[in-house]
């Protein structure tokens, strides 16, 4: 037999689907184990800050089943309004507001009660909707 012939054959005996499902069963247990670890990471939120949608990125730390649930539930999305917020008029565009990244922080430290926000990378420019005046008919 040649040397080729013998490693196809080591190869095939060890890779027997009952080799591959304890293979596979011990990277999940690992896996599963790993989660019960608290980590920090960057995470992508949904917000709606009076009805208006935006994404934004925070630093959040937490256990890490928690954060890969936040991370594969697609519709998390956490409501409020500007009210819970600080805010200062916008020196690039007129009528937006600067939301202050600090009271953004709290304010998702308190959606997020099962993780905790660090910190608020990217705080969006809030430019509140005007309601289309009606004319009036004669």
């Amino acid at each position: 037999m040649k040397f080729g012939e013998n490693i196809r054959k080591v190869l095939r005996q060890a890779l027997s689907p009952a080799f591959l499902l304890i293979l596979l069963g011990s990277c999940l247990l690992w896996y599963t184990s790993k989660l019960s670890y608290d980590y920090t990471t960057e995470m992508p939120l949904n917000v709606r800050i009076d009805g208006q949608r935006y994404r934004l990125t925070a630093i959040v730390s937490g256990r890490g089943s928690t954060l890969v649930a936040w991370r594969l539930s697609l519709k998390s999305r956490l409501d409020f309004t500007l009210d819970e917020l600080s805010a200062k008029p916008s020196p690039d565009t007129e009528g937006a507001l600067v939301i202050s990244p600090e009271s953004l922080q709290k304010v998702l430290s308190n959606h997020l009660t099962s993780l905790q926000v660090v910190e608020v990378i990217d705080a969006p420019e809030f430019v509140p909707r005007t309601e289309p005046e009606l004319e009036s008919e004669q």
